[in-house]
């Protein structure tokens, strides 16, 4: 009777555990007329001289970003000169050692091929080495503890949304750009110069996003979704656990170091979520 009574106890345990924790997915967009946002749902700008993308796919949004040299001489990326920008709080993508790795791809004819590259060469603090055609990717920072939980739930509309075994009743509300919940900018400096990393030439990127749509879904899992949506470089989550404290965080994952807040830390309250199984 007692092993019964132990048992029952843990399982109300668990219950309650998995009852006080909720997940936020977040779909992005970008109202910026220089770039678009392609089938893989990555946000892609482009020049003749280089190409851009932005990927923020997985928990607290780690933002991946891609850059294509177009050019048949060395691109630099200054990344003491690069920030993600907050509520007008510039925190800047920067900090520590980087090694120089990536892919090349080279076309003659009607032949590709494909290689890689790594090693290290002699390059001012904060500065990254993309040689002609080629591309490196950076994950620089990430987004954590949106404080989402402060919209009430009379905001939300029910919905049902597309999952891997049918469809799922979930609550749903959209936002434009100027009543957006997270709205932030990416501001990345790069430039041409010799092989030492000596600047000839500077050029300035800047994109734009904002959440347009977060689906409450409390205990459904990301892999409950399809692949695709699993995949979308639009599409993030959090998953906020009752008790927790909430704010919007900006994380070192690989070219930062340290972490920088952004806000006042916010108590999370836990709320009940009418989801339809």
């Amino acid at each position: 009777m007692k092993h019964v009574f132990c048992s029952l106890i843990i399982a109300m345990l668990l219950f309650g555990l998995s009852s006080c924790s909720s997940y936020y997915y977040s779909i992005l967009s970008s109202n910026d007329s220089i770039g678009t946002r392609n089938n893989l749902g990555d946000f892609v700008q482009e020049t003749d001289t280089v190409s851009i993308s932005y990927s923020f796919n997985g928990e607290d949004a780690p933002i991946s970003i891609t850059i294509y040299n177009k050019l048949n001489e060395p691109l630099f990326i200054d990344w003491t000169r690069s920030a993600l920008i907050v509520d007008d709080v510039a925190n800047v993508y920067y900090d520590g050692p980087m090694s120089v790795e990536g892919m090349t791809e080279s076309v003659f004819l009607d032949n590709t091929s494909w290689g890689s590259f790594s090693g290290a060469i002699s390059l001012p603090k904060g500065v990254s080495f993309i040689p002609p055609g080629s591309r490196i990717e950076e994950s620089p920072l990430k987004l954590a503890n949106f404080p989402y939980d402060k919209i009430s739930n009379e905001e939300y509309l029910k919905e049902d949304v597309p999952v891997r075994n049918g469809t799922v009743s979930v609550r749903t509300k959209e936002f434009t750009e100027e009543n957006s919940p997270l709205y932030f900018r990416s501001y990345l400096t790069l430039y041409t110069g010799d092989h030492n990393g000596k600047q000839t030439k500077s050029m300035f990127f800047e994109r734009s996003f904002y959440v347009s749509k977060l689906i409450k879904a409390g205990n459904l899992p990301p892999v409950d979704f399809s692949e695709q949506q699993q995949q979308a470089g639009d599409f993030f989550y959090i998953h906020n656990v009752k008790g927790t404290k909430a704010g919007l965080i900006i994380g070192s994952v690989a070219v930062a170091v340290g972490c920088v807040s952004i806000g006042i830390a916010l108590g999370t309250e836990g709320e009940d979520l009418d989801i339809g199984f």
